[in-house]
């Protein structure tokens, strides 16, 4: 009985330390802050001021999670930005190698919409590759930092063919369908040369919808994109060379742009959405929380599985939740 006593005397002292650490590093962070100011939502925003909206890490249908941007939060913030009487303009922050075709063209659409309203200007830090340079074109303006990485615009889909592994080890999959190409997704076997023009003119659909929304939103002709948009990657320098970017720049100098824009020299804050207490806590300790979606799809999904088409660059491709975690426990090694 004491030592029952005595483990559950312990299970608390630890909850209620892990707690206490909780609250310290939240607020820690909270005044670390200097260069925003914490807002819950923008349409409480006091003075005017400017919104600022992170996409970062693989943009994917949903809700957002650690490492990944989910475009319902994203589109969430655009609309509160555009209906916030105090939001001046939009300062899009973009480190992403991309993501889903759906949740990438989402979210260039809800920019899209806005840009006739209030001006938007996207700073890329490390990456806005694929999907991450899609979104930021919507933008009336891009600046990047000398060694940021943009470009590798195309679409990609992967189908891994593990039956040889299985075969190996006496494993068999028969499967049943009903559809001549209704397996043609399994990574069971290599594709048919039927299959590969299929998932071929899919690819080259996306991709040509690609390069339009891109010229579109950096108002120029597709034959111009296209002379730089075939899957290379440059660096910030490079990409200004080519107008791929506005100009060289972070924080400071998109703002000052968007104050040009405004045609006003006041003093804009930056405005950014903090998450609540609840998920802020859960994801100081690592657990539930904001990263619970994610824990769950990657729960269900299979590491070996078609990833479907992509606004993805091949460095972004282990951030696809389940597929393929190269180098992890869950993936080859």
């Amino acid at each position: 009985m004491n030592r029952s006593r005595l483990l559950v005397a312990m299970a608390l002292a630890f909850s209620l330390i892990s707690l206490l650490i909780g609250i310290v590093q939240i607020g820690v962070q909270s005044r670390e802050s200097r260069f925003s100011t914490p807002t819950s939502n923008f349409l409480t925003a006091g003075q005017a001021g400017i919104a600022r909206i992170d996409i970062i890490g693989a943009i994917e249908d949903g809700f957002s999670a650690p490492g990944s941007t989910g475009a319902q939060d994203v589109v969430d913030q655009i609309e509160e930005a555009a209906q916030s009487p105090s939001i001046r303009g939009i300062l899009l922050y973009v480190n992403s190698p991309g993501g889903t075709v759906g949740a990438t063209r989402r979210i260039y659409d809800a920019l899209l919409e806005v840009r006739s309203k209030k001006p938007i200007v996207a700073v890329v830090t490390d990456v806005a590759a694929s999907g991450g340079y899609y979104v930021a074109s919507a933008a009336d303006a891009i600046f990047a930092y000398e060694s940021s990485i943009l470009g590798s615009i195309g679409a990609i889909a992967i189908h891994p063919n593990i039956g040889p592994f299985l075969d190996k080890h006496g494993v068999q999959i028969q499967t049943l369908t009903a559809g001549r190409y209704k397996d043609s997704s399994y990574p069971f076997r290599n594709l048919t040369e039927e299959e590969r023009q299929m998932y071929q003119q899919v690819l080259d659909d996306a991709y040509q919808q690609f390069l339009a929304d891109v010229a579109e939103g950096r108002k120029k002709s597709i034959k111009d994109v296209r002379e730089w948009a075939d899957g290379r990657i440059y660096s910030g320098r490079q990409a200004k060379a080519i107008q791929m970017i506005d100009d060289l720049g972070g924080e400071k100098e998109a703002v000052e742009k968007l104050k040009i824009i405004l045609k006003t020299d006041e003093d804009l804050p930056v405005y950014r959405v903090e998450p609540d207490f609840m998920d802020r806590f859960f994801a100081n300790m690592g657990g539930p929380g904001l990263s619970m979606q994610k824990a769950h799809s990657e729960a269900v999904a299979s590491p070996f599985r078609f990833s479907g088409v992509l606004y993805m660059a091949p460095m972004g491709l282990g951030q696809i939740p389940g597929w393929m975690e190269l180098g992890s426990p869950r993936g080859v090694q």
